[in-house]
């Protein structure tokens, strides 16, 4: 394992001394299991439930508190400790919550989700899992132990780039191998850059079972661009939706044929919690989230989408407009809206004026697709009436749209209308990098193109080859997995970014990628292979995001890439009866005709996000400019998308240029030794234990004596 020593400055250590002048004793936030070493950076599981709230930074910084309003803070050394476990809902440290007794809803280890019991996934037997709020030069420690029975795992910082870290990416089999059953593994990372971002399992489907949390990395006030438009940054308004089942999402994948098919929503939460109301009308007593503010003022409150399914998500707050200020970590030019589209991963930071009359205020989150889900929230005017009734609570179509950031419909990018896109928020990222990132030639012109490949019963279960593809069934006899480029992705047995060996025979990709993608019922080839694109360091690309599945696409793809920005240039939708191919040839040709006024008239503010939407039958212009050595994957946030494939692997630089593999750093690969036929020949074959029969007729092992010495009542085993 690697130590604290060598990862922190020494010099920063010292800055952490004058802060936590002690080194003895546990600290202020103890728990048993926690690394003695570094108990006194131990922080708490409860910074977002309020009691934090009022602290300055000298107060926190005293108390050994990392989350803090940061303006004149010193480093520090941020300890987090996330034992990850199988759990359940509504259990035994609930009490009598479900009737009515709403003091045991809020006891340690009492998860309420949204009142269904079901088994899930915690991190700290909560739900979600800890906030980590820190200051922008902290440097972040987490311990991951993982106590769960029967997975493996990692954890990503979503949106952190790492860009002095990359180890600490949490790509399974890309930074790091998993993380076995009762083993821990430590993440070391720098806090930067400062925004809003969460941390989240990359493994399988555990994400959406609860292995999940908010991350928060401040400025100071200061420093902000937009400080002028908010008077309070509170931890307590930090607001994680996620996307909930009523049972394991595994228990959805590869997906049934009769019944329960399909990867809709059955719920949402928000911090962990929401009222689900069942057919019968009889809605569960547990409690809803609650945000507290002080009327007059004007609140930061940070959302975050933590979704997995494609179906977005729409937020509104009752009476509540939202002044937009950063977008996935980036502050823009603020603009007010009254309602916003959520997807996975995306996150915004929005200011809220509390200047209407009356004590509480509905949150709500809806889907924008079938069924047609919602859930809610409360927002609390201390000092105001706490008249509120569960019978009251909004309904789907109750709040109208209004102003809506993050439209569905990319067609509405192109002009100036109430469903405002990415093309018309502006950044206020540094004049420096755009200038670098928006030269009129970039270095690479990249195509990225998201499709399906749909199995036949052949080609899936019958093959000569006894081929085992991953699948899945998105409903009954759609049979399919996902692509990048034609290629469905396939990890090889050992992180790429640590061990430099050759990829296995098995798992090159084709030099030919046109022999791949199509269908099975076209004769298409199915190409499973590890997919790495080579870039130069610091080379910028044009990106061309585009959905290739075809004028029937209904699924919109969040894609995420690690360890950099996105600067989105332009969205739209391929029009109707045009080929993709020749689509693509166009605009690449548009593009580069408008490139030398790219940075000037067409695009001069353009908005920056690490994850970034390709509509339905449509496409996205990004540039990227790869600044960070490393392999950093992109990929398709919606988890069923992304287990099957729909993923990508950057290689930025060679790896002279990458950061070095910490001391110790677990390995894996395959094991395979090699077969000695003889390898058993001169064993014993009868020096074996034999079964002797009692005489109450059962039978006991005895050592045999030799082959010559059987005896009556003794078998031999053959």
């Amino acid at each position: 394992m690697v130590t604290i020593l060598e990862i922190v400055p020494l010099t920063h250590l010292l800055l952490v001394l004058l802060v936590r002048p002690s080194l003895a004793g546990n600290g202020p936030f103890f728990r048993h299991d926690a690394d003695p070493t570094l108990v006194q950076y131990l922080q708490p599981n409860d910074v977002s439930d309020g009691k934090y709230d009022n602290l300055t930074t000298s107060e926190a910084e005293k108390m050994g508190l990392c989350a803090r309003q940061c303006d004149g803070a010193k480093p520090m050394v941020c300890y987090f400790h996330l034992t990850l476990e199988n759990y359940a809902t509504i259990g035994p440290a609930c009490g009598l919550c479900l009737n009515g007794t709403e003091a045991d809803c809020f006891k340690k280890g009492c998860v309420t989700a949204d009142g269904v019991e079901r088994p899930i996934l915690t991190i700290n037997r909560r739900l979600t899992g800890p906030s980590i709020q820190v200051c922008r030069g902290d440097t972040i420690v987490v311990d991951v132990k993982n106590k769960m029975i029967d997975r493996i795992v990692t954890m990503h910082w979503h949106g952190v780039y790492q860009r002095h870290s990359p180890h600490s990416d949490g790509v399974p089999l890309l930074t790091q191998c998993p993380i076995i059953p009762e083993t821990i593994f430590r993440y070391i990372f720098p806090a930067m850059p400062y925004g809003t971002f969460f941390y989240h399992s990359h493994t399988g489907l555990q994400k959406m079972d609860g292995l999940l949390g908010s991350l928060v990395i401040r400025r100071p006030k200061s420093a902000d661009p937009n400080k002028a438009e908010y008077d309070f940054d509170l931890p307590s308004h930090v607001i994680i939706i996620t996307d909930w089942l009523h049972g394991m999402t595994d228990a959805k994948f590869p997906g049934n044929t009769y019944a329960n098919f399909g990867t809709r929503t059955e719920s949402f939460l928000i911090n962990g919690r929401s009222v689900f109301t069942p057919a019968n009308g009889t809605a569960p007593k547990v409690p809803y989230s609650v945000f507290k503010v002080k009327k007059g003022f004007r609140y930061r409150f940070r959302l975050i989408g933590g979704s997995c399914l494609a179906c977005p998500m729409l937020f509104f707050v009752e009476k509540h407009r939202m002044n937009l200020i950063t977008v996935d970590g980036t502050p823009v030019e603020p603009q007010i809206f009254d309602s916003i589209t959520i997807f996975p991963g995306d996150r915004m930071d929005v200011v809220i004026n509390t200047n209407q009359t009356g004590g509480q205020f509905w949150i709500q989150v809806k889907t924008l697709c079938e069924p047609k889900v919602s859930a809610e929230a409360i927002l609390e005017y201390e000092d105001g009436d706490k008249g509120i009734k569960r019978s009251n609570k909004p309904g789907f179509d109750t709040f109208p749209r209004g102003r809506s950031l993050n439209g569905l419909d990319a067609s509405d990018c192109s002009e100036d209308n109430p469903n405002v896109c990415w093309n018309h928020v502006n950044s206020l990222s540094s004049a420096t990098e755009k200038a670098t990132v928006l030269k009129p030639l970039p270095d690479l012109k990249l195509v990225f193109a998201v499709d399906e490949y749909h199995f036949t019963l052949d080609s899936l279960f019958w093959n000569d080859e006894d081929e085992y593809h991953r699948w899945f069934q998105s409903g009954p006899n759609v049979i399919k997995t996902h692509l990048v480029n034609n290629i469905t992705m396939a990890m090889p047995p050992f992180p790429l970014l640590s061990q430099d060996l050759p990829i296995p025979k098995d798992l090159e990709c084709p030099k030919d990628r046109s022999v791949c993608g199509g269908s099975a019922k076209d004769g298409g080839k199915l190409c499973a292979c590890a997919d790495i694109v080579k870039v130069g360091l610091d080379q910028v690309a044009e990106i061309i995001f585009i959905d290739w599945i075809g004028p029937t696409s209904t699924f919109l793809h969040p894609m995420h890439l690690h360890g950099t920005d996105i600067f989105i240039i332009e969205q739209g939708l391929i029009p109707k009866g045009v080929d993709h191919r020749a689509f693509v040839g166009t605009l690449q040709e548009r593009l580069a005709k408008e490139a030398a006024d790219l940075a000037t008239k067409i695009r001069p503010k353009p908005c920056v996000k690490d994850t970034v939407t390709i509509p339905p039958n449509g496409y996205t212009v990004v540039r990227v400019h790869f600044n960070n050595p490393g392999m950093w994957i992109m990929h398709c946030h919606f988890l069923f998308h992304t287990e099957t494939g729909m993923n990508t692997v950057f290689q930025v630089g060679e790896r002279k240029d990458f950061v070095k593999t910490p001391p110790n750093f677990p390995t894996c690969n395959n094991y395979l030794p090699t077969v000695d036929p003889n390898q058993f020949k001169n064993i014993d074959w009868d020096d074996e234990p034999t079964i002797q029969a009692m005489p109450n007729g059962t039978t006991s092992a005895a050592s045999s004596p030799g082959p010559a010495a059987s005896s009556p009542g003794t078998t031999k085993k053959p």
